[in-house]
Protein backbone atom coordinates (compact mmCIF):
# COMPACT_ATOMS: atom_id res chain seq x y z
CA UNK A 1 0.00 0.00 0.00
CA UNK A 2 1.35 3.26 -0.86
CA UNK A 3 2.33 5.73 1.88
CA UNK A 4 -0.69 8.19 0.51
CA UNK A 5 -2.97 5.40 0.89
CA UNK A 6 -6.02 6.36 2.90
CA UNK A 7 -7.57 3.46 5.08
CA UNK A 8 -11.80 3.80 4.85
CA UNK A 9 -13.31 1.77 8.16
CA UNK A 10 -16.94 1.95 9.35
CA UNK A 11 -18.08 1.01 12.55
CA UNK A 12 -21.18 0.16 13.79
CA UNK A 13 -23.16 3.05 14.25
CA UNK A 14 -22.42 4.40 10.76
CA UNK A 15 -19.75 6.55 11.30
CA UNK A 16 -16.87 6.20 8.19
CA UNK A 17 -13.50 6.86 9.62
CA UNK A 18 -10.51 8.23 6.64
CA UNK A 19 -6.94 8.81 6.92
CA UNK A 20 -6.00 11.77 8.82
CA UNK A 21 -8.84 11.27 10.92
CA UNK A 22 -11.35 12.87 9.34
CA UNK A 23 -14.62 11.52 10.41
CA UNK A 24 -18.06 11.60 8.23
CA UNK A 25 -21.58 10.28 9.97
CA UNK A 26 -24.06 8.11 7.27
CA UNK A 27 -27.43 7.68 8.82
CA UNK A 28 -28.66 3.77 7.84
CA UNK A 29 -32.05 4.91 8.22
CA UNK A 30 -32.09 7.71 5.61
CA UNK A 31 -31.72 6.12 1.66
CA UNK A 32 -31.46 8.08 -2.17
CA UNK A 33 -34.65 9.03 -1.80
CA UNK A 34 -35.15 10.88 1.24
CA UNK A 35 -32.09 12.90 0.32
CA UNK A 36 -32.61 13.28 -3.62
CA UNK A 37 -31.13 17.00 -4.86
CA UNK A 38 -30.99 17.84 -8.37
CA UNK A 39 -29.75 21.43 -7.81
CA UNK A 40 -26.94 22.70 -9.39
CA UNK A 41 -24.64 25.28 -7.18
CA UNK A 42 -24.30 28.60 -7.97
CA UNK A 43 -27.51 27.86 -10.60
CA UNK A 44 -30.86 29.98 -9.72
CA UNK A 45 -33.43 27.05 -8.84
CA UNK A 46 -36.13 26.49 -11.63
CA UNK A 47 -39.36 28.13 -10.67
CA UNK A 48 -42.00 26.01 -9.65
CA UNK A 49 -43.88 24.39 -13.18
CA UNK A 50 -46.95 26.65 -11.99
CA UNK A 51 -50.58 25.48 -10.22
CA UNK A 52 -51.42 22.14 -12.48
CA UNK A 53 -49.73 19.44 -10.63
CA UNK A 54 -49.78 16.31 -12.76
CA UNK A 55 -52.37 15.28 -15.86
CA UNK A 56 -54.66 17.97 -16.10
CA UNK A 57 -58.61 16.84 -16.37
CA UNK A 58 -61.15 18.35 -17.90
CA UNK A 59 -65.19 17.71 -18.50
CA UNK A 60 -66.82 18.21 -22.06
CA UNK A 61 -69.77 18.87 -23.55
CA UNK A 62 -70.13 14.98 -23.74
CA UNK A 63 -69.93 14.73 -19.94
CA UNK A 64 -66.94 12.99 -20.36
CA UNK A 65 -63.82 13.45 -17.77
CA UNK A 66 -60.53 13.36 -20.06
CA UNK A 67 -56.80 14.36 -19.64
CA UNK A 68 -55.37 17.26 -21.64
CA UNK A 69 -54.17 14.37 -23.92
CA UNK A 70 -57.25 13.21 -24.93
CA UNK A 71 -57.28 9.94 -22.22
CA UNK A 72 -60.81 9.12 -21.18
CA UNK A 73 -61.09 8.72 -17.18
CA UNK A 74 -63.13 5.47 -15.80
CA UNK A 75 -66.42 6.56 -13.98
CA UNK A 76 -64.96 3.92 -11.27
CA UNK A 77 -61.83 5.49 -10.98
CA UNK A 78 -61.66 6.27 -6.93
CA UNK A 79 -59.29 9.22 -6.81
CA UNK A 80 -57.87 11.16 -3.20
CA UNK A 81 -58.68 14.95 -3.36
CA UNK A 82 -56.04 16.00 -1.01
CA UNK A 83 -56.59 19.84 -1.72
CA UNK A 84 -58.21 22.83 -3.56
CA UNK A 85 -56.82 26.21 -4.49
CA UNK A 86 -58.16 29.13 -6.23
CA UNK A 87 -56.08 31.52 -7.87
CA UNK A 88 -56.80 34.46 -10.42
CA UNK A 89 -54.78 34.31 -14.03
CA UNK A 90 -54.31 36.81 -16.60
CA UNK A 91 -54.04 35.33 -20.16
CA UNK A 92 -52.68 37.02 -22.98
CA UNK A 93 -53.81 36.64 -26.68
CA UNK A 94 -51.84 33.18 -27.47
CA UNK A 95 -53.86 31.62 -24.63
CA UNK A 96 -51.07 31.24 -21.96
CA UNK A 97 -51.11 32.47 -18.94
CA UNK A 98 -49.35 35.80 -18.27
CA UNK A 99 -49.69 36.45 -14.67
CA UNK A 100 -50.86 34.01 -11.74
CA UNK A 101 -52.23 35.11 -8.37
CA UNK A 102 -53.02 32.57 -5.18
CA UNK A 103 -55.46 33.28 -2.95
CA UNK A 104 -54.78 33.64 0.69
CA UNK A 105 -56.92 31.01 3.04
CA UNK A 106 -60.11 32.86 3.48
CA UNK A 107 -59.78 35.74 1.19
CA UNK A 108 -62.64 36.65 -1.19
CA UNK A 109 -62.61 36.89 -5.06
CA UNK A 110 -61.55 40.29 -6.44
CA UNK A 111 -64.13 42.07 -8.66
CA UNK A 112 -62.17 40.50 -11.88
CA UNK A 113 -65.24 42.80 -14.01
CA UNK A 114 -63.59 46.12 -12.41
CA UNK A 115 -59.80 44.53 -13.40
CA UNK A 116 -60.99 43.81 -17.01
CA UNK A 117 -62.74 47.15 -17.21
CA UNK A 118 -59.22 48.78 -16.87
CA UNK A 119 -57.94 46.64 -19.37
CA UNK A 120 -57.37 48.11 -23.01
CA UNK A 121 -60.27 46.02 -25.05
CA UNK A 122 -57.26 45.07 -27.87
CA UNK A 123 -55.52 43.05 -24.86
CA UNK A 124 -58.73 41.18 -24.47
CA UNK A 125 -58.99 37.36 -25.26
CA UNK A 126 -61.38 35.51 -27.12
CA UNK A 127 -63.65 32.61 -24.97
CA UNK A 128 -64.89 29.52 -25.66
CA UNK A 129 -68.03 30.79 -26.75
CA UNK A 130 -65.67 33.17 -29.77
CA UNK A 131 -66.93 36.08 -27.91
CA UNK A 132 -64.13 38.60 -26.57
CA UNK A 133 -63.99 38.90 -22.90
CA UNK A 134 -61.46 40.18 -20.40
CA UNK A 135 -57.79 38.40 -19.67
CA UNK A 136 -58.44 38.58 -16.01
CA UNK A 137 -60.04 35.16 -14.70
CA UNK A 138 -60.72 33.27 -11.67
CA UNK A 139 -60.10 29.72 -11.52
CA UNK A 140 -60.93 26.46 -8.89
CA UNK A 141 -58.90 23.74 -9.03
CA UNK A 142 -59.19 20.54 -6.92
CA UNK A 143 -55.91 18.28 -6.61
CA UNK A 144 -56.43 14.66 -6.74
CA UNK A 145 -54.51 11.80 -5.80
CA UNK A 146 -54.76 8.01 -7.24
CA UNK A 147 -53.80 6.11 -4.09
CA UNK A 148 -52.47 3.18 -5.74
CA UNK A 149 -50.06 4.52 -8.49
CA UNK A 150 -49.78 7.44 -6.94
CA UNK A 151 -50.76 9.51 -9.83
CA UNK A 152 -51.64 13.77 -9.63
CA UNK A 153 -54.67 15.30 -11.29
CA UNK A 154 -55.58 18.86 -11.18
CA UNK A 155 -59.47 19.87 -12.29
CA UNK A 156 -59.21 23.30 -13.14
CA UNK A 157 -62.09 25.24 -13.74
CA UNK A 158 -63.25 28.73 -14.83
CA UNK A 159 -66.70 28.08 -15.65
CA UNK A 160 -69.94 28.14 -13.59
CA UNK A 161 -70.68 24.37 -13.60
CA UNK A 162 -67.27 23.74 -12.28
CA UNK A 163 -67.22 26.22 -9.65
CA UNK A 164 -70.64 24.37 -7.82
CA UNK A 165 -68.91 21.03 -8.63
CA UNK A 166 -65.75 22.78 -6.48
CA UNK A 167 -68.28 24.45 -3.72
CA UNK A 168 -70.07 21.02 -3.23
CA UNK A 169 -67.22 18.75 -2.73
CA UNK A 170 -65.25 21.62 -0.05
CA UNK A 171 -68.51 22.02 1.71
CA UNK A 172 -69.44 18.50 2.00
CA UNK A 173 -65.56 18.43 3.08
CA UNK A 174 -66.06 21.31 5.95
CA UNK A 175 -68.71 19.72 7.28
CA UNK A 176 -67.01 15.85 7.91
CA UNK A 177 -64.06 17.53 9.57
CA UNK A 178 -66.09 19.37 12.15
CA UNK A 179 -67.15 15.66 13.55
CA UNK A 180 -63.91 13.44 12.32
CA UNK A 181 -60.98 16.09 12.65
CA UNK A 182 -59.07 18.08 10.22
CA UNK A 183 -56.94 15.14 8.38
CA UNK A 184 -60.16 13.31 6.75
CA UNK A 185 -60.25 13.67 2.97
CA UNK A 186 -62.98 12.67 0.41
CA UNK A 187 -62.16 9.55 -1.67
CA UNK A 188 -64.27 10.31 -4.92
CA UNK A 189 -64.98 8.88 -8.45
CA UNK A 190 -65.58 11.31 -11.26
CA UNK A 191 -69.30 11.76 -12.15
CA UNK A 192 -71.75 14.37 -13.67
CA UNK A 193 -74.90 16.55 -12.48
CA UNK A 194 -78.02 18.06 -14.43
CA UNK A 195 -77.92 21.71 -13.98
CA UNK A 196 -80.15 24.63 -15.46
CA UNK A 197 -78.80 27.18 -17.32
CA UNK A 198 -80.77 30.23 -19.34
CA UNK A 199 -80.21 28.01 -22.31
CA UNK A 200 -81.71 25.07 -21.10
CA UNK A 201 -80.37 22.35 -18.86
CA UNK A 202 -76.83 20.70 -19.39
CA UNK A 203 -74.60 18.52 -17.70
CA UNK A 204 -72.37 19.74 -15.49
CA UNK A 205 -69.19 18.27 -13.70
CA UNK A 206 -69.65 16.92 -10.35
CA UNK A 207 -67.39 14.33 -8.08
CA UNK A 208 -69.36 11.40 -6.12
CA UNK A 209 -67.85 11.30 -2.68
CA UNK A 210 -67.53 7.38 -1.97
CA UNK A 211 -66.03 7.33 1.74
CA UNK A 212 -63.98 9.11 3.94
CA UNK A 213 -60.25 8.48 4.58
CA UNK A 214 -57.43 9.99 7.24
CA UNK A 215 -53.76 9.69 6.61
CA UNK A 216 -52.53 9.90 10.06
CA UNK A 217 -51.62 13.08 12.06
CA UNK A 218 -53.74 16.05 12.93
CA UNK A 219 -56.42 15.86 15.19
CA UNK A 220 -57.88 12.27 16.45
CA UNK A 221 -60.09 10.67 14.46
CA UNK A 222 -62.49 8.76 16.31
CA UNK A 223 -64.87 6.04 15.16
CA UNK A 224 -61.94 5.18 12.46
CA UNK A 225 -61.29 1.71 11.52
CA UNK A 226 -58.92 -0.26 9.20
CA UNK A 227 -60.57 -1.23 5.89
CA UNK A 228 -58.48 -3.99 4.44
CA UNK A 229 -59.82 -4.08 0.83
CA UNK A 230 -61.76 -1.07 -1.69
CA UNK A 231 -65.48 -2.29 -2.48
CA UNK A 232 -65.56 -3.60 -5.84
CA UNK A 233 -66.41 -1.65 -8.74
CA UNK A 234 -70.08 -1.50 -10.69
CA UNK A 235 -69.82 -2.09 -14.37
CA UNK A 236 -69.62 1.22 -16.20
CA UNK A 237 -72.26 1.65 -18.90
CA UNK A 238 -70.75 2.69 -22.48
CA UNK A 239 -72.17 6.31 -22.09
CA UNK A 240 -70.06 6.72 -18.66
CA UNK A 241 -66.88 4.85 -20.17
CA UNK A 242 -66.62 4.49 -23.77
CA UNK A 243 -62.72 3.76 -24.19
CA UNK A 244 -61.70 3.06 -21.08
CA UNK A 245 -61.96 -0.51 -19.03
CA UNK A 246 -63.34 -0.70 -15.07
CA UNK A 247 -60.82 -0.24 -12.74
CA UNK A 248 -59.43 -2.69 -11.49
CA UNK A 249 -60.33 -4.07 -7.59
CA UNK A 250 -57.20 -2.90 -5.45
CA UNK A 251 -55.84 -6.09 -3.21
CA UNK A 252 -55.55 -5.78 0.31
CA UNK A 253 -51.71 -5.50 -0.37
CA UNK A 254 -52.44 -2.07 -2.02
CA UNK A 255 -54.58 -1.05 0.88
CA UNK A 256 -52.39 -1.85 3.68
CA UNK A 257 -49.36 -0.17 1.80
CA UNK A 258 -51.53 3.11 0.62
CA UNK A 259 -52.11 2.97 4.98
CA UNK A 260 -55.22 5.01 5.19
CA UNK A 261 -58.38 4.92 7.52
CA UNK A 262 -61.61 4.75 6.25
CA UNK A 263 -63.81 7.33 8.27
CA UNK A 264 -67.35 6.64 9.76
CA UNK A 265 -69.83 9.12 8.73
CA UNK A 266 -71.30 11.26 12.14
CA UNK A 267 -74.15 9.97 13.60
CA UNK A 268 -77.48 11.99 13.49
CA UNK A 269 -77.39 12.10 17.25
CA UNK A 270 -73.43 13.58 16.67
CA UNK A 271 -75.04 15.76 14.21
CA UNK A 272 -77.69 16.93 15.88
CA UNK A 273 -75.86 16.48 19.35
CA UNK A 274 -78.75 15.37 20.94
CA UNK A 275 -81.09 12.60 21.13
CA UNK A 276 -84.47 11.88 19.14
CA UNK A 277 -86.94 10.72 21.29
CA UNK A 278 -89.24 8.10 20.17
CA UNK A 279 -93.15 9.28 19.99
CA UNK A 280 -95.74 6.72 20.74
Amino acid sequence: MSKNSQKTDQNSEGEVTMGNNLTTTKSPSIDGFDTYEDGVEGVEQRQSAGPIQGALLKFTNQSEWVTRDGQVLSANLELVAIDVARILQRWGRDHQPLQTIYLEPGQKFPNLSEWNEGIPSEEWIDGPDGKKRGPWQAQHIVYLLDPLTISKYSFATGTIGGAICVRDLVDKTQWMRRFRGTAVVPVVTLSDAHMHTRYGGRQRPTFLIKRWITFGGGDALPNTAERPTLPGPATPTAAQSPTTEPAEKPSSTARAQFGAKTVTPPTLKEEIQDEIPWIE
